[in-house]
């Protein structure tokens, strides 16, 4: 079975689930893979059985049910102080479940690997730069919190999950390593699913859907539609496709930059001509990423937008001074004044060094994909070039420690807090496959996971400290999604602003959400007003929640727990 690798660039928790505002992440923009048509199946797909009534689908019916204490019937939406909350469904669906429905379920468990990846040289970096490495006894805790919070209030039909550890037995882009992981975990520790995989390579994800096991999270990294299509129902990464961010990244540049000055260049001169765009994109040694981001350039075309130049990278440090040295050049021969930026977050350090001695200070435009977004790696680039970056981020506005309902959950349900500080990153995973079983019913296969997570309503709002969340068919997005957050949001850098990064290190520079975090659905992108460097109508941290987002208040069962 041939498989394809993805380039050794890394990840350092490579989660970013609708809800994180946290940046743990190193997704590097264009790393796809091909459709990968040779993996074998475990068998045609089954048609979705006892998919339990949900609150919405009893009141259409005229159906009366006794919805028990978990559930908020002026809401319709489980008791707890989440903006994710799904919908109820009848609670008598689970008596008497389906028994053993699928590998790695029983009458009584869902038995869940937890993949613990092996380091590599981008968490290595990140990890020295931000001070923080959490222990992975500590994480597996926390995931156990997370576990304990959502089957105590999302309907599981009598299963307990049981998490499994497995340390990945070699780097993240090893193939062999991936496929023996995978192995083991669909025949030693018979696993229903695994949260995340050595997400560099395809092999784990393909040697799990071939076993029929689910793979949730990042267990590939910024997988194209393609490669989810071909592998469902057993793939859910928790990050928009490439695909489908290509066609935010289209319509910023197209409605919002093209065609008007580059105002907002370091350079007078730059800043008095009409926009001319390159592009600075990484790319391997096979050329992966020409493939890729095809996408993107097609999109960019129907928008009207022309590319000046385009110069791929490779990420080598030893040579990453020279590379920048030659990117920059190439740049401005081509009289470029907006670099689009489609690559990792360490490259960008050398090369906005580079730019400042050549005296060259474009427009920096940040695709929102990678570590570039983050206060972590913005800090360490030349502050005279990153003070004009600006672009997309699919990311929530960031939220304080102490309003993030991601945490808040957990000190609502125990009276104490996530134990380790990479809490956003743990709980990904963890809010899509409880999300998938709560609304799959009893009868718990593949198939019924994703028509579960199918049945999310995708008409709620958007709001700014929340990702707009959807799988299946609801329009947003052509054909089906099988990825969840769906909109995108304005952000620029503001190198005087002082205050924590993503992992709590105090400092100057800090990202801006334009427009206090408005975020947009693909096709709702304004022709100009997405706030750009207005900082008045901007922020960098949420220290409350807007009132629309405020969750209800119920009962914390830690409080009951005290009482006399």
């Amino acid at each position: 079975m041939t498989r394809t690798r993805r380039p050794s660039l890394g990840t350092v928790a490579t989660r970013y689930l609708p809800a994180v505002a946290v940046v743990l992440v190193v997704i590097v923009v264009a790393v796809l893979v091909g459709g990968g048509n040779d993996v074998t199946r475990v068998g045609p797909a089954k048609r979705p059985t006892s998919l339990p009534l949900t609150f919405d689908e009893a009141r259409a019916r005229g159906v009366n049910v006794a919805w028990g204490p978990h559930c908020d019937t002026r809401t319709g939406k489980v008791a707890v102080p989440l903006w994710y909350a799904p919908p109820c469904v009848d609670p008598s669906t689970g008596h008497g479940n389906g028994g053993n429905t699928a590998p790695g379920v029983t009458r009584d468990e869902i038995v869940v690997a937890v993949y613990q990846e092996q380091p590599d040289l981008l968490q290595q970096t990140f990890l020295a730069r931000s001070g923080s490495d959490e222990s992975l006894g500590t994480e597996l805790r926390t995931n156990q919190q997370y576990v304990d919070f959502f089957q105590s209030n999302y309907e599981t039909y009598g299963r307990h999950v049981r998490l499994v550890p497995v340390r990945g037995s070699g780097p993240p882009d090893n193939d062999v390593a991936a496929k023996a992981d995978a192995i083991r975990v669909a025949t030693e520790i018979g696993a229903f699913a695994s949260f995340g995989g050595p997400s560099q390579t395809t092999a784990y994800a393909d040697e799990l859907a071939a076993r029929g096991v689910l793979c949730v999270g990042d267990c590939t990294t910024a997988a194209p539609e393609s490669f989810l299509r071909s592998r469902s129902p057993y793939v859910w990464p928790t990050l928009a496709s490439p695909d489908q961010a290509a066609e935010h990244w289209s319509e910023f540049v197209g409605k919002e930059l093209a065609g008007r000055k580059a105002q907002f260049a370091g350079n007078r001169a730059l800043a008095k001509q009409t926009r001319r765009f390159g592009i600075v994109r990484y790319d391997d040694e096979p050329g992966t990423f020409n493939r890729s981001f095809a996408r993107f350039t097609e999109l960019l075309k129907k928008q009207g937008v022309t590319i000046a130049t385009e110069v791929p990278y490779r990420l080598d440090l030893a040579a990453a001074q020279e590379g920048a040295r030659a990117t920059i050049a190439a740049l401005r021969e081509a009289h470029v004044t907006s670099v689009i930026l489609a690559g990792d977050p360490v490259f960008p350090v050398f090369l906005t060094q580079e730019a400042t001695a050549q005296g060259y200070f474009p427009e920096w435009v940040v695709m929102g994909y990678a570590y570039t977004d983050t206060a972590v790696f913005g800090r360490q680039y030349d502050q005279r070039q990153w003070s004009h970056a600006f672009g997309v981020t699919l990311l929530p506005t960031r939220q304080a420690d102490d309003i993030d309902e991601l945490a808040q959950i957990i000190t609502w349900q125990t009276g104490r807090p996530p134990e380790a500080s990479t809490f956003r990153v743990l709980v990904q995973a963890q809010l899509l496959f409880f999300t998938g079983v709560h609304l799959a019913g009893p009868d718990l296969t593949a198939e019924n996971f994703r028509a579960g997570l199918f049945r999310f309503p995708a008409e709620r709002p958007t709001s700014s400290p929340f990702l707009h969340l959807s799988w299946g068919h609801h329009r947003i997005w052509p054909g089906v999604d099988l990825t969840g957050g769906d909109d995108a949001g304005v952000i620029f850098w503001d190198p005087q602003a002082r205050g924590p990064d993503e992992v709590g290190n105090i400092g100057r520079g800090l990202w801006r959400y334009a427009r206090r975090g408005k975020r947009y659905l693909p096709g709702d992108w304004p022709a100009g007003d997405v706030g750009l460097f207005d900082r008045p109508r901007s922020v960098t941290i949420l220290e409350q929640l807007p009132p629309a987002a405020r969750p209800p208040d119920y009962p914390s069962p830690a409080s009951a727990s005290t009482q006399p």
